[in-house]
């Protein structure tokens, strides 16, 4: 019972108003992005998974824990054309507040041909980039539960024009370490834009997750299960006929379909680890209908040595072509 009421109380902390927007576009692309290589190669299903990676505290602030005590993580997604991503986490304890994780992103769009109100060129270039500061905390409440907070400064910039935002991420979770399971709850995003690109209001990428992890008994195989976007499940359009009649929409399994990723990580022996995963929705979006369609499946290992592990991960984005992403943790 009192797991049940933690987990709730976790989903409660959106406001009604926040709960009924939907997918949201916004200048903090940044926050999409998947910040630990370990995630990425489970289709982003960091949302439940424990570890000696401080980059936890993105995917839930109460997943900070012993283990990530002066941790710290470095990581870089090569993404499509120019675009660069980078992440930087460092986790310490500290007395009278509890374990806290510092961690620095960036996001970078590369340089464009700037060009007159004809599109003739005129010899100079500009850029766009993202940046996000977040500082992270967790506390244990009772045996087993823990509860955290992060806030995030976001800035973005495109040419001489900047935009502004303060956020907030709160979550909980319940960890049975003998059992191997963890379960999680947050809500991301939460917060205030302080100024715009445009002449439009920008909005945060609200969004509400849960997750579940467990480790296999007989088998060293963890599956890990997110779901995400949960504030914008039952706001799925359906399409309008001759005579106003809803025609087709969205069916409920495509609306589960739709906000669930799958991963799973196989222990190969104590340092090394395979890892696979599976996020449908990014699957259907970037299927192109070829022979190896890779869209939506991720994969990747983790190497982990005495004092440093190693991460990669690649993530098949079909015709497109895939990304490659890496990370580096130690002890400090």
């Amino acid at each position: 019972m009192r797991l049940s009421f933690v987990l709730l109380a976790a989903l409660a902390l959106a406001t009604p108003a926040s709960l009924a927007q939907s997918r949201t576009t916004t200048a903090f692309d940044l926050v999409r992005l998947e910040p630990s290589a370990r995630a990425a190669a489970l289709a982003g299903t960091g949302q439940a998974l424990p570890g000696d990676d401080p980059t936890a505290a993105i995917y839930n602030p109460a997943l900070l824990g012993d283990a990530h005590d002066r941790q710290i993580a470095v990581g870089y997604l090569n993404h499509l054309s120019d675009v660069n991503a980078g992440t930087a986490t460092y986790a310490r304890r500290v007395a009278g507040v509890g374990l806290v994780a510092g961690t620095v992103r960036f996001l970078s769009y590369g340089d464009f041909e700037r060009s007159t109100v004809e599109g003739g060129p005129t010899g100079e270039t500009f850029g766009a980039s993202e940046a996000a500061v977040s500082v992270s905390t967790a506390r244990e409440v009772t045996p087993g539960v823990q509860v955290g907070a992060t806030i995030h400064g976001l800035f973005a910039s495109l040419d001489d024009a900047s935009s502004q935002a303060l956020a907030a991420d709160l979550g909980v979770a319940y960890q049975i370490p003998e059992e191997g399971l963890v379960l999680s709850a947050s809500v991301h995003h939460v917060g205030a834009m302080l100024s715009s690109l445009g002449g439009t209001r920008d909005r945060l990428p609200l969004d509400v997750r849960v997750g579940v992890s467990n480790r296999l008994q007989y088998l060293p195989l963890t599956i890990s299960v997110m779901a995400y976007d949960l504030q914008s499940f039952d706001s799925e359009p359906s399409t309008l006929g001759p005579e106003g009649e809803e025609v087709g929409g969205t069916t409920t399994l495509d609306q589960i379909r739709d906000h669930l990723a799958l991963g799973g990580e196989l222990a190969l022996g104590p340092s090394l680890t395979a890892r696979l995963g599976y996020h449908p929705r990014r699957g259907a979006a970037l299927r192109t209908g070829g022979r190896l369609e890779l869209a939506g499946i991720s994969a990747g290992f983790g190497i982990s040595l005495k004092r440093v592990g190693v991460d990669y991960a690649y993530t098949g984005w079909s015709a497109f072509g895939g990304l490659h992403q890496f990370g580096v943790r130690t002890r400090l």
